[in-house]
């Protein structure tokens, strides 16, 4: 079951608009139904992606045997959480709404998996929530606990299946957007502001994934980052977004990335861990009780990477 994998946000559609201070530079009306109807659908993705990763990690982090479940007997039982209620929403009425509209789009079928696996998810993640929260474990022997756990473990294998072929949709979706706008921005108006916004984001996804292979290639990911390094300076020394606050918050997030992929090259380097696994096996070794990731760890990096999406929607 792909659970443990960290979410990489996706770029809302337009969000170079504000940038470029004309729609006509990305090619995308305000008023265009695709718009909104994809920003839909990466609005209910970006939203409840990360929280039910990291809830299914809570809730089966406790127990021993995952396949054959709790047996009632666990001194901390721990319940998967919830989601924050307007993430759910979501991925709820304005996500059926957004389905309805057309054109249809290649999106569609996989969108309509993803809530579809949501919903039936979130209703049985709702109902262990209220069970754990009641300590009702406390009360009848663990029986509910053992009683739910195959439901709900089959409800987070369709969701995780749902997500995974939604993504691979959205990824495609995004690459091919980019690299049109791209074009088309760069032959009206140059290295504009909505330019560099794109490539800061893009480039930026690329950087961060070259970290999360088994063995990364350090040569490859020097040239990367160089090429990424090279991309910021460039931006800043043509004065892109100068005296913009919310630029300024773009740039300060790149920045922070490229920090983190060079702290990634040097542990790699330096022999260290980067990935989950290795830095759990380092702590155990060591005795550690730290669980928070280093500099450079690979969840690290994906933070800068989604910090720096955080901050380009915000300039939706």
């Amino acid at each position: 079951m792909n659970a443990s994998v960290r979410v990489l946000p996706v770029l809302l559609l337009g969000a170079v608009a504000g940038l470029a201070g004309c729609n006509k530079s990305n090619g995308l009306s305000v008023a265009d139904p695709s718009l909104a109807k994809v920003n839909a659908y990466i609005e209910c993705y970006n939203g409840v992606e990360q929280p039910i990763h990291e809830g299914f990690e809570t809730y089966t982090g406790w127990i021993k045997d995952v396949e054959a479940g709790p047996t009632g007997k666990e001194a901390q039982p721990r319940s998967p959480g919830k989601v924050l209620s307007h993430r759910v929403e979501y991925c709820g009425q304005p996500l059926t709404d957004a389905l309805a509209m057309t054109p249809a789009t290649p999106l569609d079928a996989p969108v309509r998996d993803y809530q579809q696996a949501f919903q039936a998810l979130y209703a049985k993640i709702e109902q262990a929530d209220g069970y754990f929260s009641r300590e009702e474990f406390r009360r009848d022997g663990g029986e509910g606990m053992r009683s739910q756990h195959a439901p709900l473990m089959q409800a987070y294998a369709a969701f995780f299946k749902a997500s995974d072929a939604l993504d691979v949709a959205l990824e495609k979706n995004e690459e091919d957007r980019r690299a049109a706008q791209l074009k088309q921005i760069e032959e009206s108006e140059g290295r504009s502001p909505a330019y560099y916004h794109l490539r800061l984001v893009g480039d930026g996804k690329q950087l961060a994934v070259a970290f999360q292979d088994e063995k990364p290639d350090v040569a490859a990911l020097r040239t990367r980052l160089a090429d990424y390094e090279a991309l910021v300076k460039e931006m800043q020394a043509a004065g892109i977004g100068k005296d913009d606050p919310m630029w300024g918050h773009v740039q300060r997030s790149a920045d922070m990335l490229i920090r983190k992929a060079g702290r990634g090259i040097e542990r790699i380097e330096q022999g260290k861990p980067i990935s989950a696994e290795g830095l759990a096996a380092e702590r155990k070794a060591s005795g550690s009780w730290l669980t928070s990731a280093p500099e450079g760890a690979q969840s690290d990096i994906l933070d800068a990477y989604n910090d720096l999406v955080t901050t380009s929607n915000r300039m939706h």
